[in-house]
Order: C-alpha cells, then structure tokens, then sequence
C-alpha cells in the first residue's frame, strides 16, 4: 500500500512539473523583446530556442524524422 502511494506521489509530482515547464515555455514564448537591450534580445532569442528544441525533440511517440533512420531508402 506504501508503495502504491509513493507512486502515485512521483506520478503527480512528475505531472505538476510538466505543467510547471509548459507555463513557462508558452511565458518565454510570448516574451515582449521589443523594448529589451540586444543582450536581453539575444538571451530570450536562445530561451526560446531551448523550448522548440525540447518541444520538437520530446520522446512522445513516432519522430516525423523515423524515415532518415529507414533501411529501405
């Protein structure tokens, strides 16, 4: 029974920081740049990339790039 609850525990503790990133992924996302220092600019630039790269890298499910890794090409 303990370790059922331990696991559930990791399991939603896991789920808030999912959500936890996804907030401030979309905050990054939509950061207002316009009025920053181009060394403020250029740190958000890289921020934002660290997000895509996550979000288009992640380990989901079937990657749109599967076909590169196909041996009948």
């Amino acid at each position: 029974m303990e370790v059922a609850i331990q696991a559930e525990c990791a399991q939603e503790k896991e789920y808030l920081r999912k959500k936890d990133m996804e907030k401030t992924d979309r905050e990054t996302m939509v950061m207002d740049t316009s009025h920053m220092s181009p060394e403020t600019k250029q740190y958000w630039k890289l921020e934002r990339r660290d997000v895509m790269r996550r979000r288009l890298f992640q380990d989901d499910g079937p990657s749109n790039t599967d076909w590169l890794n196909d041996q009948n090409h």
